[in-house]
């Protein structure tokens, strides 16, 4: 049992997400900016997992190995996170967050991608059960949902979460160096660009994990967005009562992945995406028009139900349908398509939400935003329904 992998997936989330409650400090009245500024604060590190996922994959695909690259990056991020809260101005900030981010999908993807090797090795007593990937998607979410929770380090000084998270990422980085397994990795000399189009030649219907990947976490944008500056400002929340609800959600995706894992052994992966994301879109369309704590958090275990139902499948499907000397490019591309999401999430629901503020009032902005996102969830499973045939006979 690959342990320490699994420990290190939960630790890497903490730094990431407990920052999230004080967004509104770190932006808007450290430095003045707008809520914009708080989307861009997000998506900067997103756009940075994007563009250097491919790398990741890539370089550790060439190299044939997985712990260094871990461990050199997880040091690299330790460093930009704790300079972030000192940045003198919004420009700097985003230059260090675009960094960051980029430097945080080297961790993280890799880290996924170790899982993958397991699942894939025909000689691990893991091959192809989904355990690994039940067990990593419970911690990869448990990490969030915890992370999220602390957020009440910050109610005093919005500095020290980052600190805290600079401190667990530098843990990693020296433990990885010594402690990480490597299983059968399948070294690749193919050029990067190349090597990704030869995989979705291989495997069209890898696009299919692949976008809905892409629009959880491009939903997911709103809530670390819109919502939360709702929350803050418009409804009075502190910190810690913001992270204990975008906690919720994420806690019971931890809770619901292992026996998602588990059906999707069973079950087509894809019909749990289908269930999943019905009821993560739908809860999330309810969320603009609720106002007390009670009821956003029964929106939000709606959403962690649905999430939690959903995500592990999406994985073991991209997974499933990769091409075995590409595991690394597709398991951290598509891990960047999710960061893709993440960067334009954010943006996007501001800019919404302004524009309906504009045309009608600020509730009206929040719930018709609300609306938008949840609906993708719904038509993206409405638009897929016709590759159940195809998608049955190639997952295994």
């Amino acid at each position: 049992m690959p342990w320490f992998t699994l420990a290190f997936v939960f630790l890497a989330m903490l730094p990431v997400t407990m920052i999230v409650p004080v967004y509104k400090e770190i932006v808007k009245d450290r430095l003045g900016g707008s809520s914009y500024g708080v989307a861009w604060f997000q998506s900067a590190a997103m756009l940075g997992s994007f563009l250097f996922s491919p790398l990741a994959g890539w370089l550790s695909d060439r190299l044939g190995t997985r712990k260094i690259l871990i461990g050199i990056f997880s040091l690299v991020d330790a460093i930009f996170l704790a300079l972030l809260p000192f940045m003198p101005s919004q420009s700097s900030l985003f230059v260090l967050r675009f960094l960051e981010g980029g430097a945080h999908i080297f961790v993280i993807g890799l880290l996924l991608t170790s899982l993958s090797d397991w699942e894939k090795d025909k000689n691990s007593r893991f091959y192809n059960k989904g355990i690994l990937f039940g067990i990593g998607g419970t911690l990869l979410t448990l990490g969030g949902g915890v992370g999220q929770s602390l957020g009440f380090l910050g109610n005093d000084d919005p500095v020290f979460p980052f600190l805290i998270g600079a401190v667990i990422l530098l843990f990693i980085g020296i433990l990885s160096f010594y402690t990480l397994e490597q299983k059968n990795i399948s070294k690749s000399d193919t050029i990067l660009w190349s090597n990704a189009r030869s995989a979705l030649g291989l495997s069209p219907l890898l696009l299919v994990p692949i976008l809905f990947h892409f629009t959880d976490r491009f939903t997911v944008g709103y809530f670390l967005s819109s919502m939360n500056i709702h929350l803050r400002e418009d409804l009075g929340f502190n910190p810690g009562q913001v992270g204990s609800l975008l906690g919720t959600m994420f806690l019971l995706m931890s809770l619901l992945s292992i026996p998602s894992a588990l059906l999707s052994r069973n079950w087509n992966a894809i019909s749990l995406v289908w269930i999943g994301s019905i009821i993560y879109g739908t809860a999330q369309a309810v969320t603009g028009f609720v106002d007390s704590y009670l009821g956003l958090s029964v929106c939000m275990i709606a959403c962690g139900i649905g999430a939690g139902i959903m995500y592990v499948p999406t994985m073991r499907l991209a997974s499933s349908l990769a091409p075995r000397n590409s595991n690394a490019l597709v398991m951290t591309v598509f891990t960047g398509f999710g960061s893709f999401g993440f960067l334009l999430g954010p943006l996007v629901s501001v800019y919404l939400q302004e524009g309906f503020h504009s045309l009608y009032d600020k509730s009206s902005g929040l719930e018709f935003t609300g609306i938008l996102y949840g609906s993708l969830e719904v038509l993206l499973v409405l638009s897929t329904l016709p590759l159940l045939a195809r998608l049955s006979k190639e997952y295994v």
